[in-house]
């Protein structure tokens, strides 16, 4: 009733004034308060809110919103397999979207990490130089994040070394495809104490002389680099072309939490590749997880309809509620 809408307004405005984030289980009660209170526009402007934040949702979550959708706003909802790759909903007729940021989305990015980046006169000076740098070499089709690729399979706790070798391998990969990479690494890796051998040393003066790597500064991280590499090509990228970070860091780090979160994840179901190798073998060639067809996150149908949707979900892949189709429930 009114006091339950109530409490739950109570909430928004909370989680607004201390700018922190509503996990998914307080936007399907609030889903399931304004939907039995009637408040019908409600339920729809928290949906959009909620698909900023939360691409994909548990079992539970699915049957809130699709009691919420049949119940109370009498208008159909069932559970759908969708392939992302090819994008077609068999329930509605209607495809799935790819759903990247708007150009202003990426500049405040951009900015944000700048911000981030320079904390103080060296480090302003140092990625400063490093914007240059892009401009002169850039833009890259793909950015990899070559100290994430090279101890891949590693334990650096137990002795063992970054493996060169692994991280031409995947430069390689998208070099063979026509694609330009941007090779981003610390500048230790590169170092005279650096374990090295003559074999790898060849490997990165060749990086050098293709201008496709950047040694990063010492006394600062060189996530910024890379994140700062893979947003500002995105920007750049001309319609039809496709920027790829290449990274299994998931980025849960507390330093990125200084990013705007709904831009953040947007541009990373777009963009982020993660990466496998088999063994440490030098035979053992990557394999990659490219970002699908179509985003998977839960959606509207259609940009310009607040009342029809898409919901993916995180326990059963390739499974969506479809909440799309025109007229009362069956």
């Amino acid at each position: 009733g009114e006091g339950a809408c109530g409490v739950a307004e109570e909430i928004f405005e909370d989680a607004g004034e201390q700018k922190v984030d509503l996990m998914e289980e307080d936007f399907t009660a609030s889903l399931r308060i304004y939907g039995a209170g009637g408040m019908r526009e409600r339920v729809f402007e928290v949906l959009d809110l909620m698909s900023e934040l939360i691409y994909t949702l548990s079992s539970d979550s699915l049957e809130a919103v699709r009691e919420t959708f049949t119940k109370h706003l009498s208008l159909r909802a069932s559970l759908v397999d969708i392939d992302a790759e090819v994008g077609g909903c068999a329930a509605c007729s209607r495809s799935l979207r790819s759903i990247d940021l708007e150009d202003s989305e990426l500049v405040e990015m951009l900015e944000q990490i700048d911000g981030i980046a320079r904390v103080g006169e060296k480090q302003a000076q140092a990625f400063d130089a490093f914007k240059g740098w892009l401009s002169r070499n850039g833009p890259h089709d793909v950015v990899v994040d070559g100290a994430n690729v090279g101890f891949f399979n590693a334990r650096p706790d137990q002795g063992d070394s970054l493996s060169y070798a692994q991280v031409h391998r995947v430069v390689q990969w998208f070099q063979q495809r026509n694609q330009k990479p941007l090779l981003v690494m610390h500048c230790r890796h590169f170092s005279d104490s650096a374990k090295m051998s003559g074999a790898d040393r060849e490997k990165v003066e060749m990086w050098k002389r293709q201008k496709i790597l950047y040694s990063t500064p010492a006394k600062m991280n060189d996530d910024w680099f890379w994140l700062f590499a893979g947003v500002w090509a995105t920007k750049q990228a001309k319609k039809g072309t496709h920027v790829y970070m290449v990274s299994n860091d998931q980025m849960r780090d507390h330093h990125f939490q200084m990013l705007s979160t709904r831009n953040f994840l947007k541009w990373r179901e777009r963009h982020w590749v993660n990466f496998f190798f088999a063994d440490k073998s030098h035979s053992s060639e990557p394999s990659f997880a490219m970002p699908s067809k179509h985003s998977i996150r839960t959606q509207r149908a259609t940009p310009d309809r607040k009342d029809l949707w898409h919901f993916p979900s995180s326990d059963k892949v390739g499974q969506w509620l479809c909440c799309s189709q025109e007229g009362p429930p069956q």
